[in-house]
């Protein structure tokens, strides 16, 4: 399997896990919090590879998709500490990944 399967298939998983996170807080579960959190790493990583090996002309989309990712790390702490506004950084990622799907990538 060549790196690049690997990093898709990291990066699934980890979508995976924070839509398992979300729906966990949604729902009350315990552990949701950790959860998220754990997904969010390989999309954060995954992200920042791209960006890394991406084209000058992809700099500003990879940007954007960084900056929204990281807004994953505040909703994890909002939801360790109990707090409803949790859902306002979700809606944060989720507006400027909407934002991000857009743009074009330049091959």
């Amino acid at each position: 399997m060549d790196f690049k399967r690997v990093l898709s298939i990291l990066y699934y998983i980890g979508m995976g896990l924070v839509f398992l996170g979300v729906l966990m807080g949604v729902t009350n579960v315990d552990y949701d919090y950790l959860v998220l959190f754990i997904g969010s790493l390989p999309i954060i990583g995954v992200r920042i590879y791209n960006r890394v090996i991406g084209r000058k002309e992809n700099f500003r989309v990879f940007s954007i998709l960084i900056y929204s990712s990281i807004f994953l790390l505040p909703t994890a702490w909002a939801m360790y500490t109990n707090r409803t506004y949790w859902v306002v950084f979700i809606i944060c990622m989720v507006v400027l990944d909407f934002y991000a799907s857009f743009r074009r990538l330049r091959k």
